[in-house]
């Protein structure tokens, strides 16, 4: 892999110093943010705005052990056996038992969680927990609510300055550790220079054709912080989330029908009513979600159908729009009339549960790099993510990467105006066109062979394409975010796919349906 993605020569580009840079501002790196020594100097760096990551369009919640029933070891248990056996046991145990404080720290923060009726926590239950313990804010918001108070809070905070609508191009690092990030913003390159770097960039959904990620969501820090040296882990576990509200219009991102829907009492059934999952698994229609996945993929094979239905009809109307009104009002606009009405699902991607590999405190094996949320792989998730332990993990380790930098930090060691770049690869120029057909062709791919069930030719069929892909255009110069975005969505993508390669056997998310 070429080691830097943009194409400069003989050019300098104006220099920056920050104490620190985050780059990412869904809820692992805003929360990192508002966790930093108020006395260090911080850039936010995100392409987007705070209301464009899969933070924000989280539904179902935050897992946490709060009641007086539940137990940190009832919650640990619950994580391991959806983790396929693959967790890390001790960053298991740092999320659930920083789980509770990390909450109280949220409700100081003005998070609006719901409430019941006596002032208390509003707890719900969802695939894969024996208990009821996943708090929310506006029924089925937990993402947006989170994310709009963080943010809210983190602009208002002197020490934090954000670069909206910038991208990131590449890490600078010398021999072991990080320097500094090259950033682009319409056609003006940056470099912020700091040896504290934190990625929170999210997911990778849109390297497939149907995802319930945001457009934006494209793998970038997890491939920038690949080609500076950093060791990726366990990619070829992607979670498809089995219930997204199904349309025959295809759009960039599908609007997924939370779990909890399932934990208040929906139950999936085929075009005939059938209860499929009754039986197939003893938690039926809320075993995790891989399994879920492929019980529905089995059936909808079997009776030739495109959808499979959630019916929420043992709800009422007050009940499941007050406790779901995001998915109340989209399927009410989409003239399903619920909870009367079934609601037509099928699975898409979701989640990644691989990454950069860091330590119990975010750090990566390059000093001064720090990552946390879904493009971090702490060992908490293993095979299969538990439902709602997603923000919670961008909690917990989003604070002890900012934590691990106010008590060790690493000041600049000298200090430049401009930095001078002389690296230009010799490839063909290629156009927007092209491009544009590479990224299809990706999706195609990855929606053909790395899906939720995965057979070792298509595998290899994938390998092929996408090896050919690249080397196609790994020597082509590129000076344009979407050309960026392009060859992180295929580094990503062939990620994945030589991971699913070498792992043989089938477990959580990676299932082999032939030998």
């Amino acid at each position: 892999m070429r080691r830097y993605i943009y194409s400069i020569y003989d050019h300098e580009i104006p220099v920056y110093d920050f104490d620190v840079v985050i780059v990412g501002s869904g809820v692992a790196g805003l929360y990192c943010a508002l966790h930093l020594d108020s006395s260090l100097n911080c850039a936010v760096v995100t392409k987007a705005n705070i209301d464009e990551s899969n933070s924000y369009l989280a539904q179902g919640g935050i897992a946490a052990v709060i009641s007086s029933d539940d137990k940190y070891d009832l919650h640990i248990e619950d994580t391991l056996k959806a983790g396929a056996g693959l967790c890390n046991v001790d960053a298991v145990n740092v999320l659930v038992r920083e789980s509770t404080e990390n909450i109280q720290t949220l409700i100081k923060m003005a998070i609006p969680f719901d409430l019941n009726p006596e002032g208390e926590l509003q707890i719900t239950k969802e695939g894969g927990h024996g208990m009821r313990r996943i708090v929310h804010c506006g029924g089925d918001a937990t993402g947006r609510e989170t994310t709009k108070q963080l943010g809210k809070l983190a602009l208002t905070k002197e020490n934090l300055h954000f670069f909206f609508g910038t991208y990131l191009v590449d890490i600078i690092t010398d021999t072991s550790s990080a320097q500094g990030v090259i950033i682009f913003a319409g056609d003006d390159y940056r470099l912020l220079r700091s040896r504290n770097i934190v990625i929170a960039t999210g997911g990778i959904g849109q390297v497939y054709r149907y995802t319930t990620n945001p457009v934006g969501a494209v793998g970038d820090g997890m491939a920038a912080a690949a080609r500076a040296g950093a060791v990726m882990r366990d990619m070829e576990f992607v979670q498809f989330h089995p219930t997204t509200l199904f349309s025959r219009n295809y759009s960039k991102r599908l609007f997924l029908i939370s779990e909890a829907v399932r934990g208040e009492g929906g139950i999936l059934r085929n075009s005939r009513g059938d209860a499929f999952m009754q039986g197939k698994h003893p938690m039926a229609d809320l075993a995790p979600r891989d399994i879920v996945t492929r019980e529905m993929i089995a059936e909808l094979n079997r009776i030739h159908e495109e959808n499979i239905y959630l019916d929420v009809s043992m709800m009422s109307e007050e009940f499941f729009s007050k406790r779901f009104p995001t998915i109340f009002g989209e399927c009410r606009d989409r003239g399903i009339n619920v909870p009367s009405e079934w609601i037509p699902v099928r699975p898409a991607q979701h989640y990644m549960m691989g990454g950069i590999a860091t330590d119990l405190n975010g750090m990566t094996n390059i000093d001064g790099l720090y990552s946390a949320g879904e493009s971090a792989h702490t060992g908490i998730h293993g095979g299969n993510r538990l439902a709602s332990n997603s923000i919670l993990e961008c909690l917990v380790f989003g604070r002890r990467c900012a934590y691990h930098i106010n008590n060790n930090f690493r000041p600049l060691k000298s200090k430049k105006a401009s930095y001078e770049f002389n690296e230009m690869p010799s490839g063909i120029v290629y156009d927007t066109n092209f491009y544009e057909k590479i990224k299809a062709e990706i999706k195609s791919v990855m929606n053909s062979y790395a899906n939720a069930e995965r057979t070792v030719s298509g595998l290899a069929k994938a390998k092929n394409i996408l090896d050919n892909i690249f080397s196609t255009v790994e020597q082509s110069p590129m000076t344009l975010a979407y050309e960026f975005e392009v060859f992180n969505m295929l580094s990503v993508a062939r990620m994945i796919v030589n991971g699913a390669v070498a792992r043989k056997d089938s477990v959580g998310a990676h299932y082999i349906i032939d030998k």
